[in-house]
């Protein structure tokens, strides 16, 4: 199994605490943002394989996090997590990997694992 650096976002504590702590429990190295604007910072000073972010957030979107991701770190699988309709979030880029919540963490770190 390869590990992981992955920087996960949301701004709900107790969601993104589990979360990082199931993926750090996988073995994987995981950087946890609160909001999108540390994210975006988080983004310009490491680097990630993988980003995994909220959509919805106070301030900045989880799609300006996607598209600083994509930007910064062009090869990092790139993973939208939301409750909401993909029909709902028209900002994201072409292409964005999304995952409904709430989401199981084992089919997350399917999704993440390179092949």
């Amino acid at each position: 199994m390869t590990n992981l650096t992955i920087l996960y976002v949301d701004d709900d504590a107790k969601h993104r605490e589990i979360v990082a702590e199931a993926l750090g429990n996988a073995g994987h190295s995981v950087t946890q943002a609160p909001t999108a604007t540390v994210a975006l910072e988080l983004l310009q000073r490491g680097r990630y394989d993988c980003v995994v972010t909220d959509y919805d957030m106070l301030g900045v979107s989880g799609a300006k996090v996607v598209q600083e991701a994509r930007n910064v770190h062009p090869g990092a699988t790139v993973c939208v997590v939301s409750g909401h309709r993909k029909e709902d979030m028209q900002d994201l880029p072409a292409g964005t990997m999304l995952l409904r919540k709430p989401f199981s963490v084992p089919f997350l770190l399917d999704l993440l694992t390179p092949r």
